[in-house]
């Protein structure tokens, strides 16, 4: 996965580094485990803008990935890698011994034709999903239960930590994160890299396409309005930055929840998080 700086033939090509993923498939994702994904463009059940610089983007699709891992005791085969627009890692296709395929994180290291396999009996190699007390102290895992599921099809059973690409535990003796049993399932390895990803120049994309893409709009700066339309219009600065929705009085103590010792309500007048 090298990075690439291209030659600057335009200005929207300057400075440009992009990143290069000759091993990823390049045709049609698995459309069995595709579903169709809408996108609010940050607005409300009414319609309203509630998010500001949402909108746009590339249409995409959800992969149903499988954060179960309950196959256990059946060879998979891992048939290709794909690019996948919902995460920061990539997912591996998986075509089990009973025909049956499936989409998983696929770990670091892992390419095309290698072998997993899920269940307690399951070796210690990345890609594979075992119960965190067959698991050797200081292994690097991925995609971790918090709870192990009583039933076959429980949503409790789902990995929920460290799914992203650059997240990862360690199973430590004390542990960072306590989980509900030992018996939890987890998968060894850490997730594909994309660290390369923070290289790229999306602090100076070249053109304002590569951010529309990514469904962000613009920001107009408040001085740069009118007075109706925020309350730094016409260069009308406040003493602190206000929001387009700044009124008035709004920003005055409230009443926020009742005393532990009496019934008298506590009236937050400085936030202690401010210096």
């Amino acid at each position: 996965m090298p990075l690439v700086k291209v030659k600057p033939t335009s200005p929207g090509r300057r400075a440009l580094v992009k990143v290069v993923t000759p091993e990823l498939h390049k045709g049609e994702p698995y459309w069995p485990l595709m579903v169709k994904q809408s996108k609010t463009d940050g607005r409300n059940v009414h319609g309203r803008i509630t998010v500001r610089h949402k909108g746009g983007g590339h249409k995409q699709h959800y992969r149903l990935v499988d954060f179960r891992r309950d196959k256990d005791g059946i060879a998979a085969r891992v048939e290709r890698l794909e690019y996948d627009p919902n995460r920061s890692a990539h997912l591996a296709l998986l075509l089990y011994a009973d025909g049956e395929r499936r989409y998983v994180i696929a770990p670091k290291g892992i390419g095309v034709g290698a072998q997993l396999m899920s269940g307690a009996e399951a070796p210690i190699k990345a890609g594979n999903a075992l119960p965190l007390r067959n698991i050797p102290v200081g292994t690097i895992v991925h995609c971790v239960e918090m709870m192990p599921g009583r039933a076959r099809r429980s949503p409790a059973r789902r990995a929920r930590m460290s799914r992203c690409s650059p997240a990862k535990a360690r199973m430590r003796s004390c542990g960072f994160a306590r989980v509900r049993s030992a018996r939890s399932i987890s998968t060894a390895g850490r997730p594909s890299a994309r660290s390369e990803t923070r290289s790229t120049t999306w602090s100076r994309p070249g053109k304002a396409g590569r951010k529309r893409w990514r469904g962000v709009r613009p920001t107009v700066r408040g001085v740069a309005m009118n007075p109706i339309d925020h309350p730094h219009g016409a260069a009308r600065a406040a003493p602190r930055p206000r929001s387009p929705r700044f009124r008035p009085g709004a920003c005055r103590a409230k009443a926020t929840r009742p005393a532990a010792t009496s019934a008298r309500k506590v009236m937050i007048v400085r936030d202690r998080r401010r210096a």
